[in-house]
């Protein structure tokens, strides 16, 4: 791993902890490809500790992009954040899926229907978005990519066993703050392509020297984004699902 690299993980872990953006970015900071990208989540993981999951864009066009999340951003249904402390921006309101199996390497790729007999459940969620860049940086997608795509936490909604037979692409949303609708949508991926982003992330992270873990929970991409400033109660209802909710304070 290059110099380049280590620094500008230790730089993105560094802005995170004590909740100061960066602002420069050195030239050798910003990956050139998309794998350079992934090198440097992993050199960020490295320093943020285990995962407790990941984020895969299911249903989108070409091969998904993905990130690990630390198991420390993961957070319970209710929970209550420092949206200053963790730099927040943005609401995204996703579907989550949670495994029941590890899927490490096997020798020989994983299918959908290998992915789909791996998970458990279905989860609402919330993640909770952040920059690790001042409002000042242009910072790159590909260098945001390396920040794991701008994760801060997911907060976990109650579980139903997969794939609970709600029409998922069809799956009506509604996000409040404050209890008042601020955002609604009725379009996201099918339990198919959400099954084919999971086979697709676990073969991604085997190439990675990485695997998906037992108990790991993916979130599978927005389905509807909103800016989050400041405090404020959040709640997004999914048709099917308990609500989900979180404290900006």
């Amino acid at each position: 791993m290059s110099d380049a690299i280590e620094a500008a993980a230790r730089a993105l872990s560094d802005a995170r902890r004590t909740a100061q953006p960066i602002t420069a970015v050195p030239a050798e900071w910003v990956p050139q490809t998309l794998a350079e990208a992934y090198t440097l989540q992993d050199a960020v993981m490295r320093l943020e500790g285990a995962a407790g999951g990941w984020k895969v864009l299911a249903g989108g066009e070409g091969e998904p992009m993905c990130a690990p999340i630390p198991a420390s951003r993961y957070h319970a249904d209710g929970a209550r954040l420092d949206p200053a402390g963790l730099m927040i921006f943005l609401t995204e309101v996703e579907v989550g899926v949670k495994l029941g199996q590890t899927l490490a390497d096997k020798g020989t790729p994983y299918t959908p229907e290998e992915a789909a007999a791996a998970i458990v459940s279905l989860h609402p969620a919330l993640e909770m978005c952040a920059s690790s860049f001042d409002a000042g940086v242009e910072a790159s997608h590909l260098l945001k990519m390396g920040d794991l795509q701008s994760n801060a936490a997911v907060i976990v909604g109650a579980a139903l066993p997969a794939p609970a037979g709600l029409d998922l692409a069809g799956l009506e949303i509604a996000l409040a703050y404050d209890g008042e609708a601020v955002a609604s949508t009725a379009a996201g991926a099918s339990w198919q392509q959400i099954v084919e982003a999971i086979a697709w992330l676990a073969n991604h992270a085997i190439s990675r020297g990485l695997s998906l873990n037992a108990g790991d929970v993916i979130i599978t991409g927005a389905r509807l984004k909103h800016p989050a400033t400041g405090a404020m109660e959040v709640e997004a209802r999914l048709a099917g699902m308990a609500p989900v909710t979180l404290t900006l304070a």
